[in-house]
């Protein structure tokens, strides 16, 4: 029941779109982004060096400094790089900065003053990129990261009869005001991550059209931006038809194999890791479960980042199990998707920006889309990962003199209008308890009280936000699998093997309506 905005609202999403309001839509909602990212200060310098100095050497021809391996240095004039980004994003970048000649009135660094297997390239190409002004241009490349969200947001749209619609510029609105999806450019400079899901959710499109080698292609580049692509593409490795797993797999590993041997034979082995690990494994703060756990090497890989995958197989062999062929239907299977994402939080190492919720905030953003209405409680949750580690409002790097206001009283104001809506339910004579609960920890955690210059977030342990976030998020990607295992008909054939059966080899059904049996086509 659309209850949080009313079911009228809804309905008018349905209403076709032309092309050319499409089109617009693209434009605003890129503005939008655009907007708040530099209203912010933006984009961020913050974690830059993860990969400009890749974006750089790539740039120019340079490929043996797109991974070096640089041993730590005490020389504190230049911007040491202990690690790097997944390659795609690089790559991206590199090809813009080539086009746009950035720097290019300052010779760039000859193979000499790089150094053998640029062992000094780093701090060459910091002197460089100062006399050249080349750092603010670089990072405002950063954008491209939303170009990618929103090109694989359109395509999941599509792909499950919500495009083209009323809800493909509501949707992408909604998407670009996200802090979790804008804090990746403007708090934190990760744009890998963007560019990641926007692969993931085109490789997912490609999938429910039944084109299996595109969304290998797809799903690779996708782990090849960022390692948590993996928890998409797992899932739908499982799920997928028998007759259609092999062509899905090899044109994966191919398109890996193409991106990262020849970096790692001109480069160095530091791709791989980059690749198997991600940019989130170095220590730090954030005092998560794991982090308590103190694990260290091996290990803590296996925990943080291996665990995750085999966690997300064994749901998606439970859930193909008991739904078998309607698990490729819209609902169950972006939910599966949903809950496999939320697993990277759950053992996640580091957890102490916003932006690491952004995966899971556009897959639950989605999945209420397929359902039809977008839940009050999504957006309660997203707030209260905003606010919980004051993403884009206040920060060791501010830009903005009025960012330290805004995180005063931001949620002051939130608090008013929680109030406001608390009377006005108690006024139709209804009560939505996630609305107390909500209002009750913004008081309680963001809120001024007397005696004291700070609220009590600042005190509160990241692993209770860890525990309270992610386990809400997962509730929130949940809720409709569980719902679509209880209304399911029950199978009229339960000893017939969901891996074997006929409709196992089928392919994805494209209603984004939720039926007990799902229209599916013939492979």
């Amino acid at each position: 029941m659309a209850a949080d905005l009313g079911g009228t609202f809804w309905s008018a999403l349905d209403q076709p779109v032309s092309g050319w309001a499409c089109a617009l839509t693209w434009c605003a909602a890129t503005g939008l982004f655009v907007f708040l990212v530099n209203a912010l200060g933006g984009p961020s310098n913050i974690d830059t060096v993860e990969s400009v100095y890749s974006t750089w050497a790539i740039a120019h021809g340079h490929l043996s400094c797109a991974f070096p391996i640089v041993a730590p240095s005490n020389n504190a004039t230049y911007a040491q790089p202990y690690t790097s980004i997944a390659p795609v994003y690089p790559l991206v970048s590199a090809g813009i900065a080539a086009l746009t000649h950035i720097g290019s009135h300052v010779p760039f660094p000859t193979t000499g003053a790089l150094g053998p297997r640029c062992a000094t390239g780093p701090q060459a190409m910091y002197r460089w990129a100062l006399d050249a002004r080349a750092f603010t241009a670089t990072y405002n490349i950063g954008y491209v990261g939303w170009l990618f969200l929103m090109t694989g947001t359109v395509a999941f749209l599509r792909s499950v009869g919500r495009g083209r619609r009323g809800w493909e510029p509501f949707t992408l609105f909604v998407l670009a005001c996200l802090p979790p999806v804008w804090s990746a450019v403007g708090d934190v400079f990760h744009p890998e991550d963007l560019v990641a899901m926007g692969l993931a959710l085109a490789g997912v499109a490609s999938a429910f059209k039944s084109r299996w080698m595109l969304a290998g292609i797809l799903l690779a580049l996708a782990v090849l931006s960022q390692q948590f692509a993996l928890l998409v593409a797992a899932p739908l490795l499982v799920v997928a038809p028998t007759n259609r797993r092999l062509r899905f797999s090899v044109a994966g590993v191919c398109t890996a194999a193409v991106v990262v041997v020849p970096l790692a034979i001109l480069s160095s082995s530091k791709v791989l890791r980059a690749v198997t690990l991600g940019s989130g494994d170095s220590s730090g703060v954030g005092g998560t479960a794991v982090r308590l756990l103190r694990l260290h090497g091996v290990l803590l890989a296996g925990v943080s980042r291996v665990l995750p995958i085999v966690l997300s197989v064994l749901l998606a062999w439970w859930v193909l199990r008991r739904l078998g062929a309607a698990v490729r239907s819209p609902l169950p299977f972006t939910a599966l998707v949903g809950l496999s994402l939320s697993l990277r939080l759950v053992f996640e190492e580091n957890l102490h920006h916003t932006y690491y919720f952004m995966a899971l905030a556009v897959m639950i953003l989605l999945l209420d889309v397929v359902r039809g209405h977008i839940r009050g409680t999504f957006f309660a949750w997203v707030l209260l990962s905003t606010f919980a580690y004051n993403a884009g409002f206040a920060g060791l790097f501010n830009r903005v003199s009025w960012r330290l206001g805004a995180s005063e009283h931001v949620p002051e104001v939130l608090i008013a209008l929680g109030f406001v809506l608390v009377v006005i339910d108690l006024a139709r004579r209804r009560v939505r308890w996630y609305l107390i609960a909500w209002l009750a920890i913004m008081i309680g955690a963001f809120a001024s009280w007397p005696f004291t210059r700070e609220s009590l977030r600042g005190q509160l342990p990241f692993l209770f936000w860890q525990v309270l976030l992610v386990s809400t998020g997962i509730w929130l990607a949940a809720g409709p699998l569980v719902q679509f295992l209880r209304d399911r008909v029950p199978d009229p054939f339960p000893d017939s093997s969901p891996l074997t059966s006929k409709a196992s080899l089928q392919d994805f059904p494209t209603s984004p309506v939720p039926r007990p049996e799902p229209l599916v086509r013939d492979a």
